[in-house]
């Protein structure tokens, strides 16, 4: 199978999810446009506020950038997990814990984050910030 047909597929499977969402923030639009009117049908002094429309180009095409990021993605439920590199960075109070291969790894060498799995418990990866 080629890459034009794999994406084809891919096209073909995200194409009724993406518009029903069209669908969905074309319903929205109405019913904050309807909103809007009849406020300043009312004369009410509220309706000052801006009106965004949801149905727009850029809306789109982010929604559809999104499908398409979900459709592309290495990782799916039920498979191996991806098996991406890392550098490896010392704890500073020198409690390393964990698997035998951290103490194998050099501050700064790149390995690899399934290097630091263990079977006898769940690798934990956190994403945290410093600030």
């Amino acid at each position: 199978m080629g890459i034009l047909s794999v994406d084809l597929l891919i096209t073909l499977q995200i194409l009724p999810v993406f518009f029903s969402n069209c669908l969905f923030l074309a319903l929205y639009d109405s019913v904050i446009l309807l909103k809007h009117v009849v406020l300043l049908l009312s004369r009410s002094k509220s309706t000052r506020g801006e009106w965004r429309r949801m149905l727009t180009s850029e809306g789109l095409r982010c929604v559809w950038k999104s499908f398409l990021l979900d459709a592309y993605k290495q990782v799916k439920l039920g498979e191996d997990a991806p098996n991406s590199s890392v550098v490896h960075v010392s704890n500073p109070e020198g409690n390393r814990g964990g698997s035998g291969s951290q103490e194998k790894t050099s501050d700064g060498a790149e390995c690899h984050l399934l290097d630091f799995a263990s079977p006898e418990r769940p690798l934990v990866v956190n994403f945290g910030s410093a600030t």
